[in-house]
């Protein structure tokens, strides 16, 4: 960064992550060693050009450094140039002439408009800027970026303006005005209430603030003179440019999801800290979206997603997986149900957009789109927002409505692949058990089809199998099918985890979501987890309280090359810790070939070279890797991989990959194992009055399918002899 004197003198921050980055920027500049830049997310390279620094003794030394450089405006030039030497054609006449108007803004206009294009939307008053390190004369920038268009400087709507004082400000203009709030303590929504009532009895033109009209009353310019005097300046960014801006930003960082809404700040954060990033290709595809009416059509969807999520926070009943809250059509919360049914209508009005997006990708035939590319166009959006609304429905029992839905999306053939077993198993559910009441054996029949379907589709992950042949084997004998005629999965039971009870000593005393505290052998606190690893180690295991941890470093080793082969779209710069697509089903439709491969490699007993290949590699440099933690030796990671075994640790990384955004929660607490006996086991602990999640139970399930040995270790205090006794 260059520095400057700067005669302007502003303290106390007003948001903590300016100032943090305020810090991070003066502490680079005041550097002794050669001046840096701070590069694309976190890492540093050498300036090009020799940074100018003033004589020291010409600045006072309690004022602050002035920078002529941004990390944010930095990052903005990179987005457009970027963008726009590949991808202009995705922007119109009009966009583009506005981002040639940024670029010919001097250095303190072009700051300030960057940094408040990062804000929400809305009017920011003047004194709640504190960007002093950056913009020596903001009254000066505040009207060059009003010259060009991109900010407005008059306040007309009382409303807004009142919004903006605080509580104090609001108290001494009700003062000043004469008027009277009858409230004991009131709140800052009192004053503001009497200021609008007071506003309202004046004229019908009060929005107009500062004109000559003579129907403009005396006591109303009073009211705004008030308002100004404690307001000051204030600016708020034109709504197109900030459209614009977030439209730049998806297509620059991919964005694909709804509450994603500004990923320059992840950048800006990202670039704040020394990270050594895996080695990989960058192949940045100019053609995700083939035209600006697709990306359009894109954006709307996002902004349609962002809004159903929205409408969800209201309905806490979501949130709450232990709610017995009632909201079918017969009774219940009407309120509740209400807001569910303006949640869904978002979702419904999309119904008729998803079908023209499924029609159009059956037209494509064989000029279809890669599959990790159709992640980037509405329909993908569409169907994962339809998906979510089926649980919706679901929590209003309009059972019928929700069989609809989920048979659309297995029918189609072309977005959100990964998600299709978890379709067929709760469509079969609602056929078996909610529709047609009165046609039990036919509803049962119809499930049971849904179920075969399942186990026949290739695209159904092996995850959701052994729920389809539970379901299979349940409905048949209801049917009374004969039994030569029925399907037989003998060769799939699974092997029920064997169940273990241990003894500790409580020292917290129970209390409903608050984490239980245990006494170790030797004396110390310690967690019902450490518990269990004790007894454990024991019975010659070492243990590791590592959920799936341990697991999931295992895997990323073993697909290090695999998760970072460069294909166009994931790895759009050179500073990420994982490709795009990777939690998300394309990742694996994408990287079929390959994939199996190196599932193949592991099967035959390579794992371990693999292993030791890409640790001896990348531990020395710390790389920052999804999934990666760095404090797992090597040696406990081979050791583990050996006991677990070729055959099951290939099934393993299989069934991660396959969606490994969805498969993080619900792996057993506890990994342990011995190595001299070559044997692994995992182990869920439940302390008193804990019971299995149905994830929990799901991965348990699936362990003991891949032959691995699972056991659910319950922790009960001890509370006498006679116990352990009888035990």
């Amino acid at each position: 960064h260059v520095k400057k004197e700067c005669t302007t003198i502003e303290q106390n921050e007003d948001e903590p992550i300016e100032a943090k980055h305020s810090k991070v920027e003066r502490s680079i500049a005041e550097t002794s060693i050669a001046e840096t830049s701070i590069a694309e997310n976190g890492k540093f390279e050498p300036t090009l050009v020799e940074p100018t620094l003033v004589d020291t003794t010409e600045v006072a030394t309690n004022e602050p450094i002035f920078f002529t450089n941004s990390m944010y405006t930095d990052e903005l030039n990179l987005m457009l140039e970027t963008v726009l030497s590949g991808e202009q054609f995705l922007f119109d006449q009009e966009e583009n002439r506005t981002f040639e108007s940024f670029r010919s803004l001097t250095d303190e206009p072009k700051h300030l408009i960057v940094r408040l294009l990062m804000r929400k939307v809305g009017w920011i008053r003047r004194d709640k800027l504190k960007y002093q390190t950056h913009i020596s004369d903001l009254n000066s920038a505040a009207t060059a970026l009003q010259v060009a268009g991109f900010v407005s400087t008059t306040l007309n709507d009382i409303n807004e303006a009142i919004k903006l004082l605080s509580r104090d400000e609001l108290k001494d203009i009700v003062k000043e005005r004469n008027l009277t709030v009858n409230v004991e303590n009131p709140k800052k929504s009192d004053y503001e209430r009497v200021l609008l009532e007071f506003g309202s009895d004046t004229t019908e033109n009060i929005m107009v603030h500062y004109t000559d009209s003579d129907t403009d009353h005396s006591k109303m310019k009073k009211l705004w003179d008030s308002i100004d005097r404690h307001l000051g300046l204030c600016i708020r960014v034109n709504t197109v440019l900030y459209k614009l801006f977030q439209r730049l930003q998806i297509v620059y960082y991919r964005t694909n999801q709804a509450f994603d809404t500004s990923p320059m700040s992840t950048s800006i954060l990202a670039r704040m800290s020394k990270r050594k990033y895996p080695e990989y290709t960058p192949s940045r595809s100019h053609m995700i979206w083939s035209s600006r009416d697709d990306l359009l059509r894109y954006e709307e969807a996002l902004l349609v997603e962002r809004d159903y999520e929205k409408s969800l926070e209201s309905l806490t009943v979501l949130n709450n997986s232990k709610t017995k809250k009632f909201v079918s059509v017969e009774n219940g919360d009407a309120k509740v149900r209400e807001l569910m049914i303006k949640s869904w209508n978002i979702c419904e009005d999309r119904i008729g957009m998803w079908d023209e997006c499924i029609c159009q990708k059956e037209m494509e035939g064989e000029f279809i789109r890669p599959y990790y590319m159709r992640r980037f166009e509405a329909g993908w959006i569409y169907t994962r927002l339809l998906d979510h609304g089926t649980t919706l429905l679901a929590k209003m029992h309009e059972y019928e409505l929700e069989a609809l839905i989920l048979q659309k999306l297995i029918d189609q053939k072309f977005y959100r692949l990964g998600k299709r077993g978890k379709w067929y198993q709760r469509l079969a559910l609602v056929q078996s058990k909610y529709l047609n009441k009165d046609k039990v054996r036919f509803q049962k029949k119809l499930a049971l089809k849904t179920c075969i379907d399942a186990i026949h589709d290739p695209k159904v992950h092996q995850i959701y199998l052994h729920g389809l042949y539970k379901r299979i084997n349940s409905l048949e004998r209801d049917l009374c099918i004969p039994r030569r005629e029925q399907h037989q999965f003998d060769y799939m039971a699974l092997k029920k985890p064997k169940e273990r009870t241990i003894y500790g000593e409580r020292i917290s005393l129970e209390v409903t979501g608050k984490k239980s505290i245990w006494r170790a052998n030797n004396g110390s606190e310690c967690s019902v987890e450490y518990v269990a690893i004790e007894y454990y180690r024991k019975q010659g295991f070492q243990g590791l309280h590592c959920e799936n941890g341990i697991v999931r470093m295992i895997a990323v080793l073993l697909f290090w090359d695999v998760i970072f082969t460069p294909i166009p779209g994931v790895f759009e710069t050179q500073y990420q810790t994982e490709p795009l697509d990777l939690r998300t089903d394309a990742f694996y439709e994408g990287r079929l070939d390959i994939i199996n491969v190196r599932l193949s490699e592991i099967s035959e007993g390579q794992y371990k070279n693999i292993i030791l290949k890409v640790d001896e590699r990348e531990r020395p440099r710390n790389t920052v890797c999804t999934g990666i933690n760095w404090n797992y030796q090597q040696k406990d990671i081979l050791e583990i991989a050996e006991c677990i075994g070729p055959s099951s640790l290939a099934s393993l990384c299989q069934l991660l990959f396959e969606d490994f955004g969805q498969r993080q929660g619900g792996m057993p607490d506890l990994c342990c194992w011995n190595y001299e006996e070559n044997e692994c086991l995992f182990s869920e602990v439940k302390g008193p009055g804990d019971i299995l999640s149905e994830t929990q139970k799901l991965w348990i399930e699936t362990l003991t399918g891949f032959n691995i040995q699972v056991e659910v270790c319950y922790v009960k205090e001890w509370k006498g002899d006679d116990i352990l006794l009888e035990s």
